[in-house]
């Protein structure tokens, strides 16, 4: 089990499975094999960090597939993917935030 507190203030009690089950975005960073190529992949948060790295926020409805077709069909090849950032830290600031009302 895993408890944010908040202030003294006990926010949240529950698995790290039940916990990681609420966020409802995640971000991936996207290495690819060439300078990146004009993108769009409508739907779709993303950022060009550099010549070959990618930022893509993604909603747990949509999934990556999108994602990929949309990066082949348009000359991008991807070599690697991880996450942004922990998911347990990013689903902890957002309640952080949520209950401060940022």
């Amino acid at each position: 089990n895993i408890a944010i507190i908040d202030s003294g203030v006990i926010v949240e009690n529950t698995t790290i499975k039940a916990l990681l089950a609420k966020l409802d975005k995640e971000t991936f960073v996207l290495d690819l094999k060439q300078p990146v190529q004009p993108i769009s992949i409508e739907g779709y948060k993303y950022t060009l960090t550099d010549d070959h790295t990618l930022e893509v926020e993604v909603a747990k409805s949509q999934g990556l597939n999108q994602v990929f077709s949309a990066l082949t069909e348009q000359g991008n090849t991807v070599l690697s993917m991880r996450n942004k950032a922990n998911r347990l830290e990013e689903l902890f600031v957002g309640l952080l935030e949520q209950g401060r009302g940022e």
